[in-house]
C-alpha cells in the first residue's frame, strides 16, 4: 500500500508529559524529533490530525507541541482509541481517508490496540516505528513483528513524509524537506 496524503490522517497517541518522562532522554529526543516533523509536514499539508490523551486528570495533557499540530484533543481512558466513541467518531468524519498514520507512546498497548481496531473497522493503520515508543525498549520490536504479523504496514517517519509528497517538483518539497536532514 502507498501512502498518500490524500487519504491520510493522522493519530497522535497519549503524548503526555508524564508518559513521556519514562523514556530516557537517549529515546526520548529523538523521539520527539520524528513526532514534530511528521506532525509539521501533516499541517502543512492540511492532513487532519487528532491526538489523544489517556487519563488526563492523572497523566496531564497532551504536550504543547503536540496539541499546536492537532484539530482536536480528545480524552480517553480507552486503551485502544477506537473504542473511545470520540475517537471513532471523528475518524468516521475524515471521510475518504482511510489511512490513519500512528504515532505515540506506549506501542505495545495503545497504539498497537489502536492498530488492530482499525484493521478490523476496515481503515489502513500505519505504524510508525520510529515516532513510537514504550517505556521499556524491549516492549518495542515484539509488538511491531505482531503488527506485521497482523498485516499492518510499519512504516518510519521520513518514509512517510517522502510518500506523501510523492514528487520532488511537489511545492513544499524544499520547504518541508529542509527539515529531514
Amino acid at each position: 500500500m502507498r501512502i498518500e496524503a490524500a487519504q491520510s490522517v493522522v493519530l497522535a497517541v497519549d503524548l503526555q508529559d508524564r508518559l513521556l518522562g519514562t523514556l530516557p532522554p537517549v529515546r526520548r529526543v529523538p523521539l520527539l524529533r520524528n513526532i514534530t516533523q511528521l506532525l509539521e509536514a501533516a499541517t502543512a499539508l492540511g492532513l487532519p490530525t487528532l491526538a489523544t490523551a489517556q487519563y488526563p486528570q492523572g497523566l496531564g495533557p497532551v504536550r504543547e507541541d503536540i496539541r499546536v499540530h492537532a484539530a482536536d484533543v480528545l480524552e480517553k481512558t480507552t486503551f485502544s482509541c477506537l473504542r473511545s466513541s470520540n475517537s471513532r467518531q471523528w475518524l468516521e468524519a475524515q471521510d475518504g481517508r482511510p489511512q490513519v498514520i500512528l504515532t505515540g507512546i506506549e506501542l505495545h498497548i495503545c497504539v498497537l490496540q489502536t492498530a488492530l481496531d482499525l484493521q478490523a473497522g476496515g481503515w489502513q493503520p500505519v505504524v510508525v516505528a520510529d515516532a513510537c515508543a514504550s517505556r521499556d525498549a524491549e516492549h518495542q520490536q515484539p509488538a511491531l513483528e505482531r503488527l506485521r504479523q497482523a498485516g499492518v504496514t510499519v512504516a518510519v517517519a521520513e518514509s512517510v513524509f517522502y510518500e506523501w509528497l510523492g514528487d520532488a517538483a511537489h511545492p513544499a518539497f524544499r520547504i518541508l524537506a529542509a527539515a529531514w536532514r
